[in-house]
């Protein structure tokens, strides 16, 4: 689908918007875990292979939700599996703590990677949040009938 079409991503970004959904339903298992992730990794791998995508796969903000579902995914299996080998009281302490910590990691790398350039916002996610962006600084994109507001 990556070498077919352009916008693959908003295709591809069902599955990752899925499992948080069963995340967040507390609807996770195993299996979800094994084929979310080896989904990623390949489809990740394969996809940097297409000469016009190759590492906008990692750096885009089109791909952040399936790398920030693959990071929820396995740290919400790790603590799963932690917390059935802990007692409540020091698992609750431990969960509260890790969580600040990761938030403020998380946050901070973004903030970082952001500035200095290496994580950026594409065209098409800027158009998304506001849409005369590419009225105003693409008007190629702005000329194509698809991405006219539809008549009421």
């Amino acid at each position: 689908m990556v070498a077919a079409w352009g916008g693959y991503v908003f295709i591809i970004n069902l599955i990752p918007l899925y499992t948080l959904f069963l995340i967040i339903i507390g609807r996770t298992d195993t299996k979800i875990f094994i084929a979310y992730t080896v989904f990623y990794i390949l489809g990740t791998l394969l996809s940097m292979q297409i000469p016009f995508v190759m590492f906008h796969a990692i750096k885009s903000s089109e791909h952040m939700l399936s790398h920030g579902v693959f990071i929820l995914l396995q740290a919400y299996m790790f603590v799963q599996f932690i917390k059935t080998n802990l007692e409540e009281h020091l698992f609750k302490r431990l969960f509260y703590f890790c969580m600040f910590g990761i938030a403020t990691l998380f946050f901070m790398a973004f903030l970082v990677l952001s500035f200095k350039g290496h994580i950026y916002f594409s065209s098409r996610s800027l158009t998304l949040l506001d849409p005369t962006f590419a009225k105003k600084f693409i008007p190629i994109v702005a000329s194509v009938s698809e991405h006219q507001p539809t008549t009421w």
